[in-house]
């Protein structure tokens, strides 16, 4: 769980990430996004020179996501690995991060609590989750999309749950986010149906002209203009989604939520405090797609590779 750099924040230079947040926010022309990407991707290019070309992730076909913003990536997760997940996870606290902050487990989850996140290191040392976001083909499909080698910039799991009522925390209503060169994977570990928090995404949204303010949308005023793909399927189902484009996680009504939310980036999220974990796991790290969230050296000494 990534924490929102504030003015107050103890983040270095938290000041100057907010300024950077918000002047590239001002940049609302869909043309001149494109080309401050091109740019940064060629002064990556040309900074890295043959060792950046060396790490990129051979591209793979991502078909028409380009142009609606979604791609449905089957199921990366088998049933077991999943059950492994729920497992591990089982008696580890979450956060109820929107709302008391208050830490929780599972078996005790306290009345009207909608979302759990666990932290960024209970996050990266699960079972599964970075050898599944250092993937190959995960890795080619981000490099695809972008353009140039991905970094990770966020790495969560989040639960949802039923409370009952008809309102929704904002995560849970139509909304974009506003990130350049950025993408996330989002990986469901429980089974996922109607009743339980289906993921909806308005394709080809993230084209438009963004806002100059970020707002929330009525269900009612989206889908007015436009159909949503949402989003069922098995424990281990995954999609991929340019978040410039209107999505929601839908409240479950019925049974509670996990899924994985890895994101990946050209640069530093500059809207969070950028905090990083110990990974203590078995897989192999390349340092650079990795450096933005787990740190370079194990609590033994190991450097990562």
């Amino acid at each position: 769980m990534q924490r929102y750099v504030t003015a107050g924040s103890s983040a270095r230079y938290a000041r100057l990430k907010l300024l950077g947040y918000y002047a590239q926010r001002i940049v609302t022309s869909r043309t001149l996004r494109y080309a401050a990407t091109r740019a940064i991707i060629a002064t990556l290019g040309a900074v890295q020179g043959n060792a950046g070309r060396a790490r990129r992730p051979q591209p793979v076909p991502i078909g028409a996501m380009p142009a609606d913003g979604y791609l449905s990536m089957g199921r990366l997760l088998t049933a077991q690995q999943c059950e492994e997940i729920l497992a591990w996870l089982r008696h580890r606290n979450m956060i109820d991060s929107r709302g008391s902050g208050n830490t929780f487990r599972l078996e005790d989850v306290p009345h009207g609590v909608r979302v759990g996140d666990y932290p960024l290191e209970t996050a990266i040392n699960c079972p599964h989750v970075m050898a599944l976001a250092n993937r190959p083909d995960v890795l080619g499909m981000a490099a695809a999309y972008l353009g140039y080698t991905p970094r990770i910039t966020l790495v969560g799991l989040r639960w949802s749950f039923p409370v009952g009522t008809t309102d929704a925390d904002n995560v849970q209503q139509f909304h974009r986010d506003i990130e350049p060169a950025s993408i996330k994977l989002l990986v469901y570990l429980t089974d996922v149906d109607d009743a339980s928090g289906p993921h909806s995404y308005v394709g080809g949204t993230h084209r438009d002209r963004m806002p100059l303010r970020l707002r929330r949308y009525a269900d009612a005023d989206v889908l007015r203009r436009r159909s949503a793909t949402v989003v069922t399927g098995q424990a281990g189902t995954a999609f991929a989604i340019d978040t410039k484009g209107i999505h929601k996680g839908t409240p479950p009504t019925d049974r509670p939520r996990l899924v994985l939310v890895i994101q990946y980036s050209l640069l530093p999220l500059l809207i969070y405090e950028g905090e990083r974990a110990a990974y203590r796991g078995p897989a192999r790290l390349d340092p650079y797609i990795n450096s933005l969230i787990v740190d370079n050296t194990r609590k033994d000494g190991a450097r990562l590779l």
